[in-house]
């Protein structure tokens, strides 16, 4: 895995074929028309987050390179962890802050540590994409998480998911 920095992020949407607006955010993708949606707490960690991210990993499909955009962090203060993120990225010797790279990108053998961090986004109420890749195109399938608790997953066929979307 490597951890990217925000201009690093933009230069590899840009090649991926993830168009990003003028102010740098992703850009909705119109043929992503399937959607699906779930609440994972409603205030407070609910103890279901490790769980849906490793289904929302897998309903990604193959991918071989897969990136992890934290956009939005210090929105609810009192739900993060910052020492343990901050060990988690350590433990793989990165010690750039999360402001200075903000991007995470897996490789194919590293699935169960992408979960592993998406669990850590959803427990510390930020904002991320998930955004996956298949021989440097995008796959046509992308999650969002947001601060306020819920995670979608748009792609361009209908995708089928476990856990029961609201």
């Amino acid at each position: 895995m490597r951890f990217l920095e925000i201009n690093e992020v933009w230069e590899w949407c840009g090649r991926t074929g993830f168009p990003l607006d003028a102010h740098s955010r992703l850009v909705d993708d119109p043929t992503l028309t399937e959607r699906i949606k779930w609440l994972y707490a409603s205030g407070e960690r609910s103890g279901r987050e490790p769980g849906l991210a490793e289904d929302a990993v897998a309903a990604l499909g193959s991918w071989d390179e897969c990136l992890l955009w934290i956009t939005e962090w210090g929105v609810w203060p009192s739900t993060e962890d910052w020492p343990r993120y901050y060990a988690a990225r350590g433990a793989l010797r990165e010690r750039r802050s999360l402001e200075t790279a903000p991007g995470q990108l897996f490789g194919l053998s590293e699935r169960a540590l992408l979960v592993e961090f998406l669990t850590q986004v959803m427990e510390n109420g930020w904002d991320a994409w998930v955004l996956p890749t298949l021989g440097d195109r995008s796959l046509g399938r992308r999650v969002e998480i947001s601060h306020d608790e819920w995670i979608e997953l748009t792609a361009r066929e209908p995708v089928q998911f476990p856990r029961a979307a609201v």
